[in-house]
């Protein structure tokens, strides 16, 4: 066979290969109908794959049973409740059946995975036995799901799950003709799904449009975690668990390069895959063309080509898919130019370090190019950055360059010549001491640009940023320096907001600490701390709570851990705790760290003042208000000592005030309070850090309670405005702003309208909050009013008791919130003539205003 026969069996097999079964015959025929001995040959191939593939990466599809010279021993028999009635599919390790119910309880049809005959891997059987697990902890209505399991007669393993009767989506978007934006929004359907596999701690490691279904609904479903992983094992570990070198358990079209390599895998690989994956739905085609089947020329493609731009491609390519034929190539070249191109580019980048940090900030930046705004990712060049810095920060621009960057290119001369200093006198001891010396005052000068530390001189961030570029090099040959500064500057970048390019170094500081000191060193624990304030800055409460509890009990079981270090890890869980509405917890946690740093560093000490007020706010959510009000003025006490009084850590305390003086119902006290906890963080941070858009919206939340809905519809505006910029859509405080603004439109009788921002806010609310929050509650009890406007009478009664109750419970009987609700049952039973409950609220409602 020639190259250009072989090429061609090998780009029509690549295209047939992402198409149901039961597909790939008619398509064939059509492309083969002048050659059928080509078709032949690329049929061979599927036969010859089919004593190979891995039974675990088989995709769900609808397909027509294989032809066989034997009868299949399970088809007609019963396994558990299910009769198998047909085969879906076949691999070299297993079989894939479609099955129904047989217990006469429902009719459902089943897919039923069950392990080959003469397998008895013990790294299969707990492959298999992973995939079930996994499947258990995932309910999504995006991901099929599993059903049941077990074994059958003869020991084999077996599992049940959703038979989704759909199709691939690349065929989907084909053969619905979808338009670039309606796929871009169906794309981001399957994003939330794999964004939810990995607030799970699953990464799929598989997704390509075999395994993503489209049902006839419309409804993407994702399919087989039969090589997912967890992402602890990954990210803290570093622990390839089941992954074996040289064996793939992947598809390389959509692998990413360390997949490929055999390389740690990250939440990063999901991130590329689906960028992949997106190329190809917009383009029509792949990104590579894998015209060699060999591993190493497969690795050096994926690895090493560079990606032609998806605007590029359409221009290159001789086909485009039939849902883009209705406009011409270079109208949909110059639709994919600039902002799509840019995001697909930095899904692909083939370092992980610099993809977007999840698959949510991914789909984020899609939600913005759909309305318009700027998205994260652009070309990445030094003019680029330099523009938006100069842009953002035009006071003192010349000096701080200048000044900054050759502090920094000095200090590290420095670094390097006490080092070499001290290795020609050959003093380990005292080269250790002059490293640590100079690194600490780096980490200081460092540290000035986080706001909370210096104010309006964040302007130097940028700068730092830039500088920071070439630590690796610099600290080649001394990884525990390169650990440290890596974690400050990632640590000082998530203070900016700067979430992006904050987790690459958090991630390399741990995983360098790691090597150099060990998993169970305090070293690496203050890398895990570091890195759990930033998965809880950006709001995966769960995967912050799982770090911060290691990297704690690695502080406990070292002796030589610095109080400070494990001080902070233990504070920093009794906040999420705090938010996590676990009261009891963190107070509990809380007296521990303000012990430990009381202890050890005295009354007037920063942490002391910080864990201080972090008590206060927990004292007032288990409404001790007078404890919390002490605890707040002994916290505004200790800062004033240390700093002047426009520190943005004031603002802080003004903030929380403001919110003791709501409780004594002083709402004019507290909205002073607000507005100098806002003009304060302003004044420190610009008015697109999103703790100016918290200000904002604590102000307008405020204002709505004063009956001042104007100012407060405005003041929310500016922080929805501010979150857009600042804050992924799934963020708490998004979550809260709507709620917030769901009552003004409540108040302005929009309620069609409230009803739309109400349930998105507790869509918010169940993704970041355990069951039955308080914010959770009281967003239900707002829907119970909208319904009792809308004359849903059953739903509203049902809304409003339960959060009167609930509502009351926390909050107590006189609160505002308990006596609206009351007001709108005394409404309710009014209106539907209920004397009985009527006379009832009436009375609850005369009790609780007296």
């Amino acid at each position: 066979m020639n190259q250009d026969r072989l090429n061609k069996v090998r780009e029509l097999f690549d295209e047939a290969s992402n198409l149901a079964v039961d597909k790939r015959e008619s398509f064939l025929n059509q492309k083969c109908k002048d050659d059928p001995e080509l078709k032949n040959e690329i049929f061979s191939l599927f036969n010859s794959l089919g004593n190979t593939k891995d039974f675990l990466e088989e995709p769900l599809t609808i397909v027509e049973q294989n032809k066989r010279d034997f009868v299949d021993p399970y088809i007609g028999k019963q396994i558990g409740n299910y009769i198998i009635d047909g085969e879906a599919g076949v691999g070299g390790m297993g079989i894939v059946y479609t099955g129904k119910r047989n217990d006469k309880e429902f009719d459902q049809k089943v897919a039923i995975k069950i392990l080959k005959h003469g397998i008895t891997s013990e790294y299969l059987l707990k492959r298999f036995q992973i995939e079930r697990q996994t499947l258990a902890n995932l309910q999504h209505q995006n991901i099929a799901r599993l059903l049941d399991g077990g074994r059958t007669v003869d020991g084999l393993p077996y599992l049940v799950m959703e038979f989704i009767d759909g199709i691939p989506i690349t065929e989907c978007c084909n053969q619905k003709k979808l338009s670039i934006e309606e796929k871009l929004k169906l794309f981001r359907e399957v994003c939330n799904a794999v964004q939810y596999a990995h607030q799970n701690l699953i990464i799929h490691r598989d997704l390509k449009p075999g395994n993503i279904l489209v049902t006839k609904d419309g409804i993407p479903k994702l399919l087989d975690f039969g090589i997912a992983k967890l992402i602890d094992e990954e990210l803290v570990d570093g622990n390839e668990g089941l992954t074996r070198t040289g064996v793939w358990h992947l598809t390389p079209e959509y692998a990413s390069p360390e997949q490929i390599k055999g390389e740690k895998i990250t939440t990063a690989s999901d991130v590329y895959s689906l960028g992949v994956l997106l190329y190809q739905l917009l383009t029509g085609n792949q990104p590579y063309k894998i015209t060699n089947s060999s591993p190493a020329a497969i690795s050096k493609i994926i690895t090493e080509e560079k990606i032609i731009k998806p605007s590029e491609r359409i221009i290159q390519s001789s086909e485009i898919s039939a849902s883009d034929k209705i406009i011409n190539q270079e109208k949909l070249s110059a639709h994919l130019k600039g902002d799509l191109d840019n995001i697909i580019l930095k899904a692909m980048h083939k370092d992980p370090l610099r993809r977007y940090v999840s698959v949510e900030q991914f789909s984020e930046d899609i939600r913005r190019h759909l309305i318009g705004l700027p998205v994260i990712a652009q070309k990445d060049t030094a003019g680029y950055r330099l523009n938006k810095f100069i842009k953002r920060h035009k006071v003192g621009f010349v000096s701080s360059v200048g000044f900054i960057v050759f502090l920094i290119a000095s200090l590290i001369a420095i670094i390097w010549q006490a080092n070499i200093a001290a290795k020609e006198r050959d003093n380990a001891k005292l080269e250790t001491q002059k490293v640590e010396t100079v690194n600490n005052f780096l980490q200081e000068m460092l540290s000035s640009v986080d706001p909370t530390e210096v104010g309006k001189d964040v302007k130097v961030y940028d700068i730092l940023k830039k500088a920071s570029i070439d630590v690796g090099d610099n600290f080649s040959s001394h990884p525990e320096i390169e650990a440290s500064v890596r974690k400050t500057i990632g640590v000082t970048l998530t203070n900016l907001g700067e979430f992006d390019e904050a987790k690459p170094h958090l991630i390399k500081s741990l995983e360098l600490n790691n090597n150099v000191y060990g998993k169970e060193s305090y070293q690496s624990a203050e890398s895990m701390h570091e890195l759990a304030l930033y998965y809880h800055w950006i709001g995966d409460l769960n995967l912050a709570d799982s770090l911060y509890t290691k990297s704690i009990k690695i502080f406990r079981n070292n002796s030589d851990s610095p109080p400070r270090s494990l001080a902070g890890a233990i504070n920093d869980l009794g906040i999420l705790k705090e938010e996590q509405a676990k009261y009891q917890e963190s107070l509990k946690l809380l007296k521990e760290a303000l012990n430990i740093y009381q202890k050890n560093f005295g009354e007037t000490d920063r942490d002391v003042a910080s864990t201080l007020n972090n008590l206060a706010l927990t004292l007032e959510s288990l409404n001790d208000i007078d404890g919390a009000e002490k605890y707040y003025k002994k916290s505004l006490e200790v800062y004033l000592k240390l700093y002047s009084p426009d520190r943005p850590e004031i603002s802080t305390i003004y903030n929380n005030l403001a919110y003791i003086y709501i409780d004594k119902d002083s709402l004019s006290k507290a909205e002073e309070y607000f507005k100098k906890s806002l003009e304060l963080k302003i004044n420190s941070f610009g008015k697109n850090h999103s703790l100016v858009g918290l200000g904002f919206m604590n102000l307008g939340a405020l204002e709505y309670t004063m009956n001042k809905f104007e100012s407060s519809e405005s003041n929310l505006l500016m922080a929805a405005e501010n979150f857009k910029i600042s804050l992924n859509e799934n963020h708490v405080w998004v979550g809260l702003t709507d709620f917030w603004y769901g009552k003004i439109l409540i108040e302005k009788s929009k309620f069609t309208d409230a009803e739309k921002y109400i349930k998105n806010a507790l869509s918010i609310y169940k993704k970041n909050y355990p069951k039955d929050h308080p914010n959770e509650i009281s967003a239900n009890a707002e829907l119970g009013i909208i319904y009792y406007h809308q004359k849903k009478y059953i739903e509203a009664e049902n809304l409003l008791v339960t959060g009167y109750e609930r509502i009351k419970q926390i909050k107590g009987e006189k609160d505002f919130n308990t006596i609206r609700i009351l007001e709108y049952l005394v409404k309710l039973f009014n209106q539907t003539k209920n004397p009985q409950k009527l006379s009832f609220y009436k009375n609850l409602l005369n009790q609780s205003k007296n």
